[in-house]
């Protein structure tokens, strides 16, 4: 590090074929949150479960991080050829695959297996899982109140907010001058804490409207693109008081999230008011000010620990482990049922379920995502800015 009492970022350091290995490192830590929060049992341990059920923090987090590489990848392809379908092939490839596959495979284990009761119970009390296949499976969840009644559909809600706002985006970023697309920026995540108080105030028991639906629920991916508008915006000088001020600031936010969220409460934590109302702005701007800390001393020895091989090994395979944890879930308990394994300790079913995990998600990355990121790296090569590291830009976003 330098002897600079100021921490400074020059324009065009981040840029559309860089690549932050840090960022593999808060991907893993971040599925490993919600892994612990699915898997774990409070019989085991109380403490641990909390914990747990403290990984919707880390999903506000992936809306961030979402935000940051999706909004830099736009901004700086803005004006070359094939802005639009370079862009939505690429993140055709790098999303529909294994989605498709793990509705494939979940669609398979509800309908074969224990009679098809999951299925049919599924489409009695839910809807039709058809609703997943066109990505508004998280509009669905609004609209009825309620889960989808199976452990396969528990993460894409998340997914399906943000292929919304990938959707959407581009075009902002296409025909808005950047003051403008600042203030719109800015006018989301302003907004969307006052549409989840309107929503409370409509319809205080659907709870699932400030959750789930993309306008209630966009300030973390606003803010993450915010900032990635700001490092492209010229020199970015920020003294080093302001950066322990960030640190601080972000303990403090995750310390209140964390008290809040699971005072006084039984509900998971992501539906409990405090959360509805100011916890997803407040974990989405904790966040950030740790996005600006990542962005500010990446290959430093403050960054180091996010970079330890283990990490940056689940983080490149975190979008797998992330969608594909529950059918592990499924098969687990599909064995137990059927007395193929019995397992007589939760400890035992927690850590049978996590290899199971990572099994899938391992060969999703080697014999589907990296064949396909290999390819879609071809597409628009002669388009793109030339490298600004020497590391392979492996994936914008992995959730």
């Amino acid at each position: 590090m330098a002897k600079s009492s100021h921490v400074i970022l020059e324009p065009g350091q981040i840029t559309y074929r860089s690549y932050i290995s840090e960022f593999d490192g808060v991907r893993a830590l971040g599925v490993g949150s919600v892994l612990l929060g699915h898997f774990w049992q409070p019989s085991i341990s109380k403490l641990v479960f909390q914990f747990g059920e403290l990984a919707w923090i880390a999903v506000d987090g992936f809306f961030v991080l979402s935000g940051f590489l999706i909004a830099g990848i736009l901004l700086d392809r803005i004006g070359r050829p094939r802005y639009f379908s370079t862009f939505y092939f690429r993140r055709t490839l790098r999303i529909f695959p294994v989605y498709y596959l793990a509705l494939l495979l979940g669609w398979t284990l509800l309908r074969f297996t224990n009679g098809g009761y999951g299925y049919h119970y599924l489409i009695q009390h839910w809807g039709s899982p058809m609703w997943f296949a066109f990505y508004v499976g998280n509009i669905r969840t609004a609209m009825v109140g309620a889960w989808p009644p199976s452990a396969v559909y528990d993460p894409l809600w998340s997914l399906q907010i943000e292929e919304q706002f990938y959707l959407l985006f581009p075009l902002a970023v296409a025909f808005l001058r950047r003051e403008h697309l600042r203030n719109l920026l800015i006018g989301a995540i302003v907004l969307a804490p006052v549409l989840r108080l309107i929503c409370y105030f409509v319809r205080p028991g659907n709870v699932f409207l400030q959750y789930t639906l993309l306008p209630c629920h966009c300030e973390g991916l606003a803010m993450g693109a915010l900032i990635a508008l700001r490092v492209r915006s010229g020199r970015w000088e920020i003294s080093k008081s302001k950066i322990r001020t960030l640190t601080l600031v972000l303990i403090g936010v995750s310390a209140i999230c964390s008290a809040m969220s699971t005072w006084k409460t039984l509900e998971p934590s992501p539906l409990t008011l405090f959360a509805r109302l100011p916890g997803y702005t407040l974990a989405s701007a904790g966040f950030a000010c740790l996005l600006i800390w990542i962005v500010m001393y990446r290959g430093s020895s403050y960054t180091a620990w996010l970079r330890l091989p283990p990490l940056q090994y689940i983080g490149k395979i975190s979008y797998g482990l992330y969608i594909l944890h529950p059918i592990a879930l499924m098969v687990m308990l599909e064995a137990a049922r059927k007395g193929w394994w019995r397992f007589h300790s939760p400890l035992l079913f927690f850590a049978a379920c996590v290899c199971l995990s990572l099994a899938l998600a391992v060969c999703s990355w080697h014999c589907m995502e990296l064949p396909i990121l290999q390819l879609r790296s071809r597409f628009g090569r002669k388009q793109a800015q030339p490298a600004m590291t020497a590391e392979p830009l492996l994936s914008e976003s992995s959730q």
